[in-house]
């Protein structure tokens, strides 16, 4: 869930307060389930980063002491969940690589690798599950944050100050999309990822508020997200691979070059969906994102 039961009503500030606060409560859920999976670590994260989303836009109405607080509370839980999330994405990205070239699946330093990463994401997996003081740290460091929120102060201006916070969010990725052009490297590419994400969440916390958003930016922004996170993930396992056969049998030149290959790929199209997202200026594009609708009071 994004923002569609978040509606406006005196304040957008406040809708998007409720939506920073939805997420943190989703996470904490997942999170507090009696045998954690894979799937629930990831929903956690993803509902972290939306509550990141949220807070970004809501930066220019409040403190600033009070905005880094929250801002580092939500990447404190969020960092305990870092180790289990790249061992489970480690594993289907090489399966995703494997299932396109089924030679892939016959190669014997892709079947050892296969082999440690499916034992090292069922030992991360494990490891979270055996430190509850860890996981518990992680919920109750979400629900101080929802116990804080209703306190925050978020001034009366509205929509005004959401656009301050969307322009600095938009103006992030616009400066990413012209970093990534100049060098692809993993590190830049990454650096961009994240800031294409908070657009990307951004937007959707938004579309229930503002009917003239662009529908067309928040599906492009969606898409640019799955480019440059698959590209980060083919670079993780790239790296990981690269471990492995220096203590092991390393990996075929012909799988070794699919990644580098794949990633080109997912990195021209990044390159293409970004000129696409970004292409208005940044106070164009936040003035449209957060016009104030003519039914917000």
């Amino acid at each position: 869930m994004s923002g569609r039961h978040i509606h406006p009503d005196r304040s957008a500030t406040a809708a998007v307060r409720r939506a920073a606060l939805h997420h943190a409560a989703s996470a904490e859920r997942a999170l507090g389930r009696s045998r954690l999976s894979d799937w629930q670590v990831h929903q956690a994260r993803k509902q972290i980063k939306k509550s990141r989303a949220a807070l970004r836009l809501l930066r220019a109405a409040m403190p600033q002491p009070t905005y880094r607080r929250e801002d580092a509370a939500l990447r404190s839980a969020a960092h305990a969940l870092n180790a289990a999330r790249d061992a489970r994405v480690l594993l289907r990205t090489l399966e995703s690589l494997c299932r396109r070239r089924a030679a892939f699946g016959r190669d014997t330093a892709a079947a050892a690798l296969s082999k440690l990463l499916r034992r090292r994401q069922t030992q991360a997996l494990h490891q979270l599950r055996q430190q509850p003081a860890l996981l518990s740290a992680a919920r109750a460091t979400l629900r101080q944050l929802q116990l804080r929120a209703p306190r925050w102060r978020l001034g009366q201006l509205g929509w005004q100050l959401l656009r301050r916070g969307f322009k600095r969010i938009y103006r992030g990725g616009r400066r990413g999309a012209r970093a990534a052009k100049r060098r692809s490297d993993a590190f830049t590419m990454h650096q961009w990822r994240k800031q294409v994400q908070y657009l990307s969440h951004a937007l959707q916390i938004l579309k229930p508020l503002q009917s003239r958003l662009p529908s067309k930016a928040t599906a492009v922004a969606r898409r640019l997200a799955d480019y440059l996170g698959e590209a980060h993930d083919l670079a993780l396992l790239r790296s990981t691979a690269s471990a492995f056969g220096q203590s092991h049998e390393p990996l075929g030149e012909e799988i070794q070059a699919a990644i580098e290959r794949r990633r080109a790929v997912l990195q021209l199209k990044a390159i293409a969906a970004g000129k696409r997202l970004y292409a208005r200026k940044p106070r164009a594009m936040a003035a449209r994102a957060c016009e104030r609708p003519r039914t917000a009071v």
